[in-house]
């Protein structure tokens, strides 16, 4: 679901964000980690990547709000592939952050896959998609699922992805206030709730969104179920709720992402999404349509998308 496109200097990449359709704690393993079965589509809302030949290997981002150095997961990307294939090339990386960073929608792995693919094409490494996923593993959960479809259901840890030939034909308002969630705090937050609280309503199975990837987008509803958002509300039990303010906006089909903070509307035209993006940003918060990821091919982005991605 990388989109690469190539130049006299260089290679760049577009790195979407992803959504949890749905989210579903099934178990603890040994690990100590949590077993998981979700539902995940990524969705037209891009970092930008783009690489250059280089002696060294060099990161440059303007946003304050991502890790310098080793620190980050693409010059971890970076050295991974650097010493699965043997070579002493170097590049620099320039890195243009859109999406928002600890709010569940998987940037920073995205990030770490496209440098993945972006360096193995640059190096010209030889790697398969499979290859750079069992690579991106090794640095986390979610980096796998960025060398699969649009859309997929994610087991385990998130390693273990099974495509989707399924192509949901709704738009999305993306909505997140200005705090993020921290991974390990909302599965700790999980683990300290009572069985009864951890989930709320029915246990619909997580694939049973698949059958409902057609028609109005309010039928959708019932399925966005995320067993973390109980557990991340604990987090910040008085912030104002992202969620309300997309309800109060009138949205039927609202979901939380990952471990949060940032939720999703689903709805079936263009304008219901910017129409909810517009009310949550004039209530304080942030907000941005965006359509499912339709297509691997390279496309320009159009004027009302640049506007809407600057806001």
């Amino acid at each position: 679901m990388l989109r690469l496109t190539s130049s006299r200097v260089g290679l760049a990449v577009e790195a979407p964000a992803k959504v949890n359709l749905t989210l579903r704690v099934v178990g603890v393993r040994p690990d100590g980690y949590h077993d998981l079965e979700s539902v995940v589509a990524a969705v037209g809302l891009f970092d930008r990547l783009r690489f250059e030949p280089a002696d060294g290997l060099d990161l440059v981002c303007g946003d304050a709000a991502v890790p310098p150095g080793d620190d980050n997961l693409v010059m971890k990307a970076a050295r991974i592939l650097r010493e699965s294939c043997g070579t002493r090339r170097g590049a620099r990386v320039y890195l243009e952050k859109h999406v928002p960073a600890g709010r569940g929608f998987g940037g920073g792995s995205s990030d770490a896959a496209a440098a993945l693919a972006g360096l193995n094409a640059l190096w010209q490494c030889g790697r398969t998609p499979g290859e750079l996923a069992a690579l991106g593993a090794r640095l986390g959960s979610d980096v796998p699922l960025f060398f699969s479809s649009p859309v997929a259901v994610m087991r385990g840890r998130g390693e273990r992805i099974e495509p989707v030939d399924a192509q949901p034909p709704w738009w999305l308002a993306l909505a997140w206030p200005g705090y993020g969630n921290p991974t390990a705090d909302v599965y700790a937050a999980y683990d300290g709730l009572p069985p009864p609280a951890r989930t709320e309503g029915g246990r619909p199975g997580a694939t049973e969104i698949l059958k409902r990837l057609e028609g109005p987008a309010r039928r959708a509803a019932a399925f966005l179920v995320n067993d973390l958002e109980p557990a991340a509300r604990t987090l910040r039990p008085r912030a104002p709720g992202v969620r309300a303010l997309l309800e109060r906006a009138g949205a039927a089909a609202v979901g939380m992402t990952g471990s949060g903070s940032a939720y999703f509307a689903l709805v079936d035209t263009e304008a219901e999404a910017r129409s909810l993006a517009d009310a949550v940003r004039t209530a304080g918060a942030h907000a941005v349509a965006a359509p499912f990821f339709r297509s691997m091919a390279v496309r320009k982005e159009t004027q009302h998308e640049s506007n809407e991605r600057h806001r």
